[in-house]
């Protein structure tokens, strides 16, 4: 599974809870609110983590196929969890307490679209994190998607810019389908071409707990009537 169809997934799953819970339950714009303020922090979890884990596997794969391990061993991390005041924040900003009617198109519109960056975020922090504490690599980079990438991220990409700063944010919106990817140095790359690393042999010895049962997760999401056809 991509971080385009984690994203994809979470956006169908949040619009019909929002729909069966909030608009048809008849839900007051403050009582909406308390009830997003209670379940997004744990409805969002699972789909941050499986973000973050996506993102560390395709870290690893990338310094797989490269050989880089022969050269630099290194472990990639997870991004930690958004703090649930995040979730609080996109809640109240959707749906204020002191108003009685709401376009709850365009809340809901602001709720998936704040989660989904959210859940994206995940994917980026880990990629960019650990693409600057590897020491054989050279930073991140900014990658869209195609046609569907706005005008705005094209200006950002269009810069080739690698960073190689923690302090460096990843400048993104609402429902965008940017992410970050990894740099690596040319002359680490080379150094593993001559490297003895065992081929297919390589035993994989990285996977903790946690990311094992994300990747469970991520095959139950894939197998579900939920996953849209993409």
């Amino acid at each position: 599974m991509t971080l385009q169809q984690i994203v994809d997934v979470a956006d169908v799953d949040l619009r019909a809870f929002l729909e069966s819970e909030i608009r048809s339950a008849r839900l007051t714009p403050g009582e909406g609110r308390e009830l997003l303020l209670e379940t997004l922090p744990g409805w969002a979890e699972p789909y941050e983590n499986a973000s973050a884990t996506v993102a560390a596997d395709l870290y690893d794969q990338k310094r797989f196929a490269y050989g880089i391990d022969a050269v630099v061993p290194y472990k990639p991390s997870l991004a930690p969890p958004t703090e649930a005041a995040r979730w609080g924040i996109l809640a109240s900003w959707a749906l204020a307490p002191v108003v009685e009617e709401v376009d709850w198109d365009s809340a809901f519109q602001k709720i998936v679209g704040g989660a989904h960056r959210t859940i994206a975020d995940a994917h980026r922090n880990t990629t960019m994190a650990n693409s600057v504490a590897d020491p054989a690599s050279r930073g991140w980079q900014r990658v869209g998607r195609g046609g569907k990438t706005c005008a705005f991220c094209r200006m950002l990409i269009g810069r080739g810019d690698v960073y190689d700063s923690i302090t460096v944010q990843f400048k993104s919106h609402d429902n965008c389908r940017c992410a970050a990817e990894s740099v690596f140095d040319g002359d680490i790359i080379k150094a593993a071409e001559f490297a003895d690393y065992g081929g297919s042999g390589r035993k994989r010895t990285r996977t903790d707990r946690d990311r094992q049962n994300t990747r469970e997760w991520l095959r139950a999401a894939e197998g579900s009537s939920m996953m849209p056809d993409l």
